[in-house]
């Protein structure tokens, strides 16, 4: 397996965007993923700041557990194809979708597909030394190498680690992981895990989750 390559260092003339009020368009289509939620959500784009937008979908989205302050990500096409990163700042209603994004970034998909980076939305469980209960963490990036999350739990570098990450309805990929980076971010911690041991059966579901984010370019 590769090395954990997830951290944020980007070429000469990678393109980032910050703001989504120079990229994103008013009543434009776009696509949510959240951790909660196993599928896309299809919505539309509201009101556009420097510093945020509004998603609102007619989707049924049954039992969705959305949350401010949780990480999304978002695909969106204006020319090129955008991955926008973020937060949800705020929840104005669940039943439709109607939430406030908080951008964190927005970028080419092509450049993260060149730098073998590939931001997702999936929720995971920890299970942590010593710890009895199983802890949930977001995933919010993933390669040939590891992860990136976010998680609640105080973990110790270089900890092993036992995830089962949710693809889908039907399909989880479990597998032990070193924790070889770690962040304070407000009151969340944000890590890096580098795969150590993984089944056949999860290293297919990894190819295959990133085949199909590249497919989208």
């Amino acid at each position: 397996m590769e090395k954990y390559n997830l951290d944020d260092k980007g070429g000469l003339f990678k393109f980032i965007a910050k703001s989504p009020a120079k990229i994103v368009k008013q009543g434009d289509s776009i696509e949510l993923k959240h951790f909660g939620v196993f599928n896309l959500i299809k919505a539309t784009a509201g009101n556009v700041t420097d510093t945020s937008f509004r998603v609102q979908s007619t989707d049924k989205i049954i039992d969705a557990k959305i949350s401010t302050g949780d990480h999304v990500m978002l695909y969106y096409s204006s020319g090129d194809n955008y991955i926008i990163t973020g937060e949800v700042g705020a929840v104005n209603n669940l039943d439709p979708i109607d939430l406030i994004i908080k951008v964190e970034k927005i970028e080419k998909l092509k450049d993260l597909i060149k730098e073998k980076k590939y931001c997702v939305s999936l929720n995971a469980g920890f299970k942590i030394l010593g710890v009895p209960e199983i802890k949930q963490a977001a995933v919010k990036n993933i390669s040939f190498g590891g992860i990136k999350v976010n998680c609640n739990e105080d973990i110790m570098m270089e900890d092993i680690v036992e995830v089962t990450m949710y693809m889908d309805k039907l399909n989880k990929m479990p597998f032990k992981g070193r924790i070889v980076r770690k962040n304070k971010i407000g009151d969340k911690y944000e890590y890096g895990v580098e795969f150590s041991e993984m089944t056949e059966t999860s290293y297919k579901l990894l190819t295959r989750l990133i085949y199909d984010i590249e497919s989208r370019v």
